[in-house]
């Protein structure tokens, strides 16, 4: 079992409406992946826990890091894990002037 954490910036602040959108996108793939985790959304910022096999991890993150959503995508913590924190998927946190979740 593997995990990455990253923070990017989004290239553009997202409503509420989108961002529910975006995580059941997100639940509905990594489900098929066997993917877990937490996305957070405060301040245009996203952070997002990924928990799964390294390389399945490993792809998912390379095409987050292109994806035109996020700008100044970072690492900030990886490596294995001997169980998932998130085996659920049922965290989400979502903060901007619209309110939050």
């Amino acid at each position: 079992m593997y995990q990455l954490i990253y923070i990017s910036s989004a290239t553009k602040n997202l409503a509420r409406d989108e961002f529910l959108e975006l995580v059941a996108l997100s639940k509905s793939r990594n489900e098929a992946l066997d993917i877990t985790g937490v996305l957070m959304f405060k301040d245009g910022n996203f952070m997002q826990v990924l928990e799964g096999e390294q390389e399945i991890i490993s792809r998912l993150y390379s095409t987050i890091r292109v994806d035109s959503r996020h700008t100044l995508v970072s690492i900030i913590q990886e490596g294995p894990i001997d169980l998932r924190e998130y085996p659920d998927w049922s965290s989400t946190y979502f903060n901007s002037e619209e309110g939050a979740l």
